[in-house]
């Protein structure tokens, strides 16, 4: 029969060691969470590699133990343990309480002592040991039942290993170690005496009485006169290292047996902490209770439902397709769930393996008849995740044009507003958080990858999984909905981005024009300037490669054209952009790589993607406009990405053409002017950028004459594009570094040039100031909407993270300001022109600026509505600022 094994855990040790080897973490309150996660991860490779059934862990206790009274110097050495790393102790306590682990401490003692004593006593009654840990000391330890794993490089030592790393058995290690001393621990051990001499004494002698009973036999050398002389001193080490086994620990070895963790308590922990992947793959959460789960199969179920949802404040929806495409989504199903628990699924779509429609369904054109005046005239709150795809596929004409009426609550946009930094706003990872497991796509559907696999997954199983989903988002909106309230959320939700999601989605389902044969033209082109820049290239180079290899790219330009090599990666020299761009000014091939990529870039990103995107019955593209995109609070764009084509080069303007008007209308854009620059003007309230403002001059001008000391009149283009730089780079938190790059002038004349515009812009400083503090002592900043982003890192005892945030909380107001503002006058303007019933649509929005596709009749109407709401969005202390323009096509001058 095996032994029993007794896991020991080194715990202080390893607090230590997960808090060097991993880099500094933290969660969204700012929490150092590094030592945790590292320790954590320890813990959990014992548990899954070992599957422990006896696991104990040892801590150091907090103050002087006895080895001080010993020697006063015993670790003096040390420094104090960092503030980071002292606020993590408690939650690595914590943890260890809530996985159920024995915990041995002692006032007195060290965990090195507890496991010694522990070792002792399981040993003596029959037991294996196994001691976790990476400290050398503990090796004396090691004996024939008795072994020491160190999972960090997963090396196991027994009493072998022992004898061949040391050359000694562990039982004489303790006298070797006297001998040796130890630097970390501030133990002297003789002075001279290294490894080799210390392992020959011991070899010989087998202990420090065998050694210095001869010692003054010996012959006379420096190192047996410093034996001899520090005799005292080798005796003390020793007694500083032996590990003391008589502390009193559990005797009983069902004291140490590794029970399940507390679910409840471990998942509050690695939500607090935001160990996302761990609370996945710790699996803490319940199944959801599927006993009031319905499927609707029959007319009078269904109108009895919908007669339940016209008495209720609010339901959760959602829909299952055979498609994510909504434009061509067909509806399989229909979830709904009240706050009570109850849920139903209304299935439509279900086919079998064969392709035919599975019985006891009710059609598309009842579940439209019966319940389309429900969701779309009553005024319950609608609740779902990603709410713009349910809206999408229900409005959609070929499953029955329902239009989901307001008001709107999405769960993703709710996690979003109080986490805007986080890394996933899946429905199954907020529901483990707070405590449900879900049941994946992947298992309903068997992993048929197949778009429409939904469509074949049997009835009661689809009703299971889809109102899971509903009830799901019912228990994250009442979770959600006091953490908003407190961090005066809420408006934002109710007033901003819900409404926006039905906005967006009308700009996603029109999508905007684009002629697909300038695109055929625009590729043909490219391909060939592409194919001129290769021949170009290898003429400079000498030789034909592999443009598109970093590492071939690396060879000719650091050994067969020898130009100054920079910095090194895993895989040979760098040949990123500022690498090519530095060694331009050296030779021609770094500008040809340069202009080569750019250009291919410009082809396969946005020319050839484009046309593959574009709907073969519409002639358009449709994009996915994306509320939770930025921490910031802009919206971003998806498949394709329209946010970022590019408008400063000749090829960007050409490929912005290709977006066009439809016959017998015109794209209007209006773009905020200075938006950026209008809002830090509100903010620092600064009088000379203020008065800049109210008084309509060009601010760009203004600050050129300021730091060029020339009157307005005499600026240059020049000295325009300098100030337009600082303008802006203040804004991003630029330094004289950054601005001395991106102009190509020496730092100090950046710095000289900083220094002039804080001068005449005293304001702008003391408010980058005040954000910073404010900051530091809030942990978080806000819009003028009130927005919030929490800066965990600021701060950071890492200075590169502390200035990131410090950059962080001084750009994020104004960014995140700018994008509220143009959301509101997204929502006014849509409801305007849907008020006087105009044909005018709104088609994308790219970061400051609004598209509209305006038949030729409305343009004068609407540019006129569009510079109303637009500057009057929201009132600052200066005035917002439209232009508009009206062309056939999106292209545009700088």
């Amino acid at each position: 029969m095996t032994q029993p094994e007794l896991y020991l855990i080194d715990g202080s040790a390893y607090i230590y060691r997960a808090y060097h080897a991993i880099k500094p973490l933290s969660n969204s309150q700012g929490l150092p969470t590094h030592a945790v996660f590292g320790f954590i991860s320890i813990l959990r490779r014992l548990i899954n590699e070992r599957n422990p059934k006896y696991l104990a862990i040892a801590f150091d206790t907090r103050g002087p133990v006895f080895r001080h009274r010993l020697y006063e110097q015993y670790k003096a050495n040390r420094p104090p343990m960092p503030e980071d790393l002292a606020a993590q102790i408690p939650y690595i306590r914590k943890l260890v309480e809530a996985y159920r682990i024995a915990n041995l401490e002692d006032d007195d003692q060290e965990a090195d002592d507890m496991i010694a004593s522990a070792t002792k006593k399981m040993v003596d009654q029959g037991y294996k040991v196994v001691i976790v840990s990476g400290d050398k000391d503990l090796l004396q330890l090691v004996a024939p039942n008795v072994s020491l794993w160190d999972p960090m490089n997963n090396r196991l030592m027994d009493e072998a290993a022992v004898q061949e790393k040391y050359g000694l058995p562990p039982s004489e290690l303790l006298d070797y170690f006297a001998l040796t001393g130890d630097s970390a621990d501030n133990i002297p051990g003789v002075p001279g005496v290294g490894p080799k001499t210390a392992q020959k004494f011991i070899s010989e002698y087998t202990n420090l009485e065998g050694l210095y009973a001869v010692a003054d036999q010996l012959k006379k050398t420096k190192t047996n006169q410093r034996v001899l002389d520090n005799k005292e001193q080798a005796f003390l080490s020793r007694d500083l290292v032996r590990l003391n086994e008589s502390v009193a620990v559990p005797e009983d070895i069902h004291h140490y047996l590794y029970q399940e963790p507390d679910g409840v308590r471990l998942r509050e922990l690695l939500t607090e902490l935001e160990f996302h992947s761990l609370l996945q793959e710790e699996n803490t959460a319940s199944k959801v209770d599927t006993s009031d789960f319905q499927l609707v199969q029959d007319k009078d179920s269904l109108a009895t439902l919908a007669e339940r949802l016209a008495d209720v404040a609010l339901f959760a929806l959602d829909t299952e397709t055979d498609s994510l495409d909504t434009l061509c989504a067909n509806l399989v199903g229909i979830s709904i769930a009240t706050d009570d628990g109850a849920a139903w699924y209304i299935p439509c779509g279900h086919r079998t393996e064969a392709g035919e429609r599975v019985a006891a369904q009710l059609s598309r054109e009842e579940i439209v008849a019966t319940l389309g005046p429900v969701l779309s005239t009553s005024s319950a709150l609608k609740i779902g995740h990603n709410l713009k795809f349910d809206l999408a596929v229900l409005a959609a004409p070929h499953n029955g044009g329902i239009q989901l009426s307001s008001p709107l609550y999405d769960t993703m946009i709710g996690a979003w507003l109080l986490e805007p930094d986080r890394r996933s706003y899946k429905l199954d990872d907020l529901c483990l958080e707070i405590g449900l497991q879900m049941t994946s796509f992947a298992e309903v559907t068997e992993k048929d990858k197949k778009p429409d696999a939904f469509c074949r997954v049997a009835l009661d199983a689809a009703a299971d999984y889809s109102c899971e989903d509903v009830f799901a988002a019912i228990q994250l909106y009442k979770h959600q909905q006091p953490q908003l309230d407190a961090a005066s959320l809420e408006g934002l939700m109710e007033e901003v981005e819900g409404p926006l999601i039905p906005v967006l989605h009308v700009m996603e389902r029109t999508g905007i024009l684009v002629d697909g044969e300038q695109l055929q033209r625009l590729s043909q082109e490219f391909g060939q300037r592409l194919e001129a820049f290769e021949a170009s290239i290898y003429a400079s180079a000498g030789t034909e490669f592999n443009i598109n290899s970093p590492k071939q790219l690396g060879e000719i330009l650091f050994e067969r054209l020898q130009l100054p090599k920079g910095r090194k990666t895993k895989t040979g020299w760098s040949t990123d952009v500022k690498v090519l761009e530095r060694l331009s000014k050296d030779h021609e091939l770094p500008a040809l790589i340069l202009q080569y990529r750019n250009l291919a870039k410009l082809k396969s990103t946005y020319i050839d993607k484009l046309s593959s995107l574009q709907n073969p019955l519409t002639g358009r593209v449709h994009t996915s406009f994306n509320q939770c995109g930025t921490a910031t609070g802009r919206l971003s764009s998806s498949n394709p990405n329209l946010q970022n084509i590019p408008i400063r080069t000749e090829e960007g303007r050409r490929i912005r053409s290709a977006f066009v008007a439809a016959p017998g209308c015109s794209l209007l854009a209006a773009d905020y002017s200075q938006i950026d620059l209008r809002v830090m003007a509100h903010y620092s309230q600064d009088t000379a950028l203020t008065a800049a403002f109210q008084n309509g001059q060009d601010i760009h001008r203004r600050t050129a004459a300021e730091i060029f000391f020339v009157a307005p009149e005499l600026v240059t283009a020049e000295m325009r594009r300098v100030a337009k730089t600082i303008n802006f780079g203040i804004v991003y938190g630029m330094s004289a570094f950054g601005l001395s790059t991106q102009l190509e002038i020496s730092r100090k004349e950046a710095q000289t040039f900083i220094d002039r515009y804080f001068a005449h812009f005293s304001g702008i400083k003391e408010f980058m100031k005040s954000a910073v503090a404010q900051a530091k002592q809030d942990g978080y900043v806000t819009t003028l909407l009130g927005r919030r982003r929490p800066l965990p890192d600021i701060n950071s005892s890492n200075r590169m993270q502390r200035e990131f945030a410090e950059r962080t909380a001084i750009n994020t107001p104004i960014q995140g300001t700018a994008s509220d503002i143009i959301k509101l006058a997204m929502l006014r303007i849509h409801r305007e022109l849907q008020h006087l019933e105009l044909q005018s649509r709104m088609l994308l929005q790219i970061h400051d600026e609004l598209v509209l596709e305006v038949p030729h009749d409305e343009i004068e109407q609407v540019t006129h509505l569009l510079k109303e709401h637009m500057e009057s969005a929201l009132s600052l202390r200066v005035p917002l600022k439209v232009h508009l323009s009206c062309s056939q096509s999106l292209e545009k001058e700088d």
